[in-house]
C-alpha cells in the first residue's frame, strides 16, 4: 500500500520567504566584539564569538538539510497535489539579482562596504569556493533529480549561488546602509529556493544545503580577502549601532515543533483511522509595550498523518478494483491573536508566555484507492477518490510557554510547548458513479465534529526588532 504522510498548504511557500529572511537578515546587523545595550555591556564569548556568528545560520540550514532527507519525498508530495503543473522558470535569473544588484550600485556611484577591487577578491574568492563545493559533491552524491532527468540533484547549485550572491549583497550594503537591501536580496534568494522545488528539480533537502553553503562560501570568501587586503580598500562606516535597543523583546519567530493528538476523536478510532502525531509549522511575532508585556499573533498549520492499515470497505467491489489504498493527512491551519509575555533571566535567557484565540480551518482531503492495472485502462485512471471531507472554520484558542536564549544581538533561539484546542465539523461524502470517461460523482455521507486538541513540542528562531 502506497504511504502518504505529509499535508501542507499554499501558504507554505510564503512560510519559507519569511523563515529564510528571519534566518539571514539579522544575524549580522551588529558585529561588534563588545555591544553596549543600554548600558549593559556584553562581552565576547562563545554566543557572539566570530567563528559562531560566521557558521551559525549555515549549520542550521546543513542541519536542516539532514533533518528533511527522510522526508523529502513527503514534503515533494505537496507539490504534487496542489502545484502539478507548475513551471516557471524565473529561478535561472532571480539567482544573480543580488549581484547585479551590487555593481549597479557602484556603478551609480553609492558606496558599499568596500571599494570595487576589493569587493570583485572577495565575490571572486566565494563563487571559486561555492563553485568546487557544489559540483564536488553532486558527482559524488549523485542522488536524483525529483523529475528523473539526471542524478546530480545535491545539493542545489541555483540556490547555493543565489545565497551567495545574496550575502554578498548583504554585506556589502545591507551591514553598510540599510537592512533594506538584506531583505531585498534573501527574499530574492528565497524565492529561487523555492521556484527550484516548485519547478520539480530539486529536494527540499537539496536547497537547504544549497543555501547553507552559499552562505559559507561568501563568508569565507570575504576572510580570504580581509587577508589579503587587510585594512585596505574599505569604506568608512556609516554608523556603529544601526539599530537602537529599548529592551522590549518585540520579535518575529519561525517554529517547527511535534504535534501530539490529545483529543479522543483523533486516537481513538485505532480499528480504521486513527493519528498519533503530526508536525506544526508557523511563524508568530509580537510588539512590546514594556520589558514584560505585549500584544502578538500567529498563524500556523498543524498535520497528522493518518493510520488506515486497519481501514476496511463495506463496498465489497472495492478488493475487485483496487489492490490497496491510502489516506490523506488531516490538517489544520489557524490564525491566532492575543498577549504575549517575557521574563528576562540572566545571561540573556527569558521565560516567555502567550494566550490566542481565533479561527481554525481543517484541510479538505480524501481515502484514496490505488486500482489495478486493468481499471486502470478502463476508468484512465490510477487512483480514484473513495471518501472526501472538507471541514468547516471554527472557534479556536491556544496557549503555551517556552525558555529562550539570545545567542545575538538580533537572534535567539526558543523550546517550547503550546496547547491547541479547537472542534470543527467537517462534511462527509461517498463516491456515488464512476463513468468510462474517468468523471465520478459523490454523494453526501454526513457530517462529523472533529476535536484537534493537541500538545505541541517546538523550537523557533527568534528575530528580536529591538
Amino acid at each position: 500500500m502506497q504511504s502518504r504522510n505529509f499535508y501542507l498548504t499554499k501558504e507554505g511557500t510564503i512560510f519559507w520567504v519569511m523563515f529564510l529572511n528571519i534566518l539571514f537578515i539579522f544575524p549580522n546587523l551588529h558585529a561588534q566584539k563588545i555591544e553596549v545595550i543600554d548600558s549593559v555591556i556584553i562581552k565576547n564569548n562563545f554566543w557572539n564569538s566570530k567563528p559562531t556568528r560566521i557558521a551559525a545560520v549555515p549549520a542550521l540550514l546543513l542541519a536542516g538539510s539532514a533533518a528533511t532527507w527522510g522526508i523529502r519525498k513527503e514534503v515533494r508530495s505537496f507539490r504534487n497535489r496542489y502545484l502539478l503543473t507548475f513551471r516557471h522558470h524565473y529561478d535561472d535569473y532571480l539567482q544573480y539579482a543580488p549581484v547585479a544588484t551590487v555593481f549597479g550600485l557602484n556603478a551609480a556611484g553609492v558606496k558599499g562596504k568596500n571599494k570595487m577591487g576589493r569587493a570583485l577578491v572577495s565575490y571572486a574568492f566565494s563563487a571559486v569556493i561555492m563553485a568546487s563545493v557544489v559540483n564536488t559533491v553532486k558527482y559524488t552524491a549523485k542522488v536524483e533529480r525529483p523529475d528523473g532527468s539526471s542524478r546530480n540533484s545535491f545539493p542545489s547549485g541555483h540556490t547555493a549561488n543565489s545565497f551567495m550572491n545574496a550575502t554578498f549583497l548583504h554585506k556589502e550594503y545591507g551591514q553598510f546602509r540599510s537592512p533594506l537591501y538584506s531583505v531585498g536580496a534573501y527574499t530574492a534568494a528565497t524565492a529561487t529556493a523555492v521556484g527550484r522545488e516548485l519547478n520539480n528539480r530539486h529536494w527540499i533537502s537539496d536547497v537547504l544545503a544549497g543555501a547553507g553553503i552559499g552562505i559559507l562560501s561568501t563568508e569565507l570568501g570575504y576572510i580570504v580577502a580581509d587577508k589579503i587586503f587587510k585594512g585596505k580598500g574599505e569604506h568608512i562606516k556609516l554608523t556603529n549601532n544601526p539599530v537602537p535597543v529599548h529592551l522590549k523583546p518585540s520579535f518575529m519567530e519561525l517554529k517547527l515543533g511535534y504535534a501530539q493528538a490529545i483529543s479522543k476523536d483523533l486516537t481513538a478510532k485505532s480499528e480504521d483511522l486513527f493519528a498519533r502525531g503530526g508536525f506544526n509549522f508557523g511563524l508568530e511575532g509580537a510588539w512590546f509595550f514594556s520589558r514584560n508585556f505585549g500584544i502578538g499573533g500567529e498563524f500556523a498549520f498543524t498535520s497528522f498523518p493518518i493510520n488506515d492499515n486497519n481501514l476496511k470497505f463495506n463496498d465489497v467491489d472495492i478488493p475487485t478494483v483496487s489492490d490497496g489504498h491510502y489516506t490523506q493527512p488531516m490538517g489544520i491551519r489557524y490564525l491566532h491573536a492575543g498577549p504575549y509575555f517575557s521574563i528576562p533571566l540572566a545571561r540573556n535567557w527569558f521565560v516567555t508566555g502567550k494566550f490566542g484565540a481565533g479561527t481554525a480551518v481543517g484541510a479538505k482531503g480524501e481515502i484514496i484507492l490505488n486500482l489495478k492495472e486493468d481499471f486502470q485502462e478502463v476508468f484512465g485512471l490510477k487512483e480514484l477518490p473513495y471518501y472526501r471531507y472538507k471541514p468547516e472554520s471554527s472557534f479556536s484558542w491556544s496557549a503555551g510557554a517556552g525558555i529562550q536564549k539570545q545567542i545575538k544581538r538580533n537572534v535567539g533561539i526558543k523550546a517550547y510547548v503550546n496547547y491547541f484546542n479547537s472542534d470543527n465539523d467537517f462534511k462527509l461524502d461517498i463516491i456515488d458513479q464512476i463513468n468510462t470517461d474517468g468523471s465520478y460523482g459523490f454523494k453526501d455521507y454526513g457530517s462529523e465534529k472533529v476535536k484537534f486538541d493537541n500538545l505541541i513540542f517546538g523550537i523557533g528562531l527568534t528575530a528580536y526588532l529591538w
